[in-house]
């Protein structure tokens, strides 16, 4: 008998907006609620099922090189298709939860809207790349510009190439997030990250119950 396919769900937020440690969260609770059989995690840009994903990811980030923005779009797409056939696919296949830190509308806002690239040409590149694999749903942590470089500053991480603290930066950002969700609003779940962790993680939860997934 056939498995029920797997929920695949998108995590995305400014950086800061809190998506990685409230993943690590989840991954305790599922722990400590007996379920983390049913939940595979990955992120982007790289991947957590293949080498060959991470040497683009360590490519795409590095200080040192400079890319335009559809070389990086290319690149995403690529490491996005290596995540798919090495892991995502697999594992909806066998029935378990996918949940992805980034996924399609980093690339959106990244290299469409703020490398001026244009959306259409990420979509197709995307289109092509995944075999048009969209997201079941996809939540986005919202996070006010300067709450995100607060926090930055406060984490004290060192600034990768895709990085910066410039207030003019964060809120062309945020624009190009709020932009890109509203026209698929359905697709969406907001959730406001200008608050603490546990607040965040509690919010977090109930997004995932209401969507049946825990």
């Amino acid at each position: 008998m056939k498995t029920n396919r797997g929920k695949f769900i998108a995590i995305e937020g400014m950086d800061g907006a809190g998506k990685t440690t409230i993943l690590k969260k989840f991954e305790e609770y599922l722990k400590k609620n007996k379920k983390q059989k049913d939940f595979v995690f990955t992120r982007e840009p790289g991947s957590s099922f293949s080498k060959e994903a991470e040497k683009i990811r360590d490519l795409i980030l590095e200080n040192g090189n400079e890319f335009s923005p559809m070389v990086d779009a290319l690149l995403f797409a690529t490491s996005r298709r290596i995540n798919l056939e090495k892991g995502i696919w697999p594992a909806l296949e066998s029935g378990k939860n996918v949940i992805s830190d980034r996924y399609w509308t980093s690339s959106y806002v990244y290299q469409g809207i703020l490398g001026n690239i244009g959306v259409s040409k990420v979509k197709m590149i995307n289109e092509i790349a995944t075999d048009n694999t969209h997201p079941d749903f996809i939540i986005f942590f919202d996070l006010l510009p300067e709450i995100s470089i607060q926090r930055l500053k406060e984490s004290g991480k060192s600034m990768d190439r895709l990085e910066n603290l410039d207030l003019n930066y964060y809120t062309n950002l945020r624009e190009a997030y709020l932009k890109t969700v509203s026209k698929d609003a359905k697709k969406y779940c907001i959730i406001d990250a200008n608050c603490s962790i546990d607040e965040l993680f509690e919010r977090f939860i109930a997004v995932l119950s209401d969507q049946k997934i825990i």
